[in-house]
Order: structure tokens, then sequence, then C-alpha cells
């Protein structure tokens, strides 16, 4: 039996109401700063960073 080797690659994403960001996989459904759903869009880590003030 061989064993398969799964990547995950987590990424940046920011809500398109409210800016929240989120780092995983893919974003959440809803967001829960804002309620919004299907909001999330994959942002480069330099926007998700200037969105935080970092």
């Amino acid at each position: 039996m061989k064993n398969k080797v799964v990547t995950m690659s987590k990424k940046f994403s920011k809500c398109r109401v409210c800016s929240d960001i989120h780092y995983g996989e893919t974003g959440p459904a809803l967001c829960p700063t804002c309620g919004s759903e299907e909001a999330y869009e994959e942002v480069e880590e330099i926007e998700a960073r200037e969105a935080m003030g970092l």
C-alpha cells in the first residue's frame, strides 16, 4: 500500500463587503464579521497585510 501525500496550500482571502481577512484553504462561506455569504476572494499576501494594517 502506497502512502498518499496530500498537500494543502493556505492562502489569503478578503471579504468584498467588509475587508475581513481569512487565512486558510478557502474563504468561509459566511463572513464571520459582516455575515455576507460567498463574499470572499483570494488576494495576495501583500494586499492582506495592508488590509490588516501590517
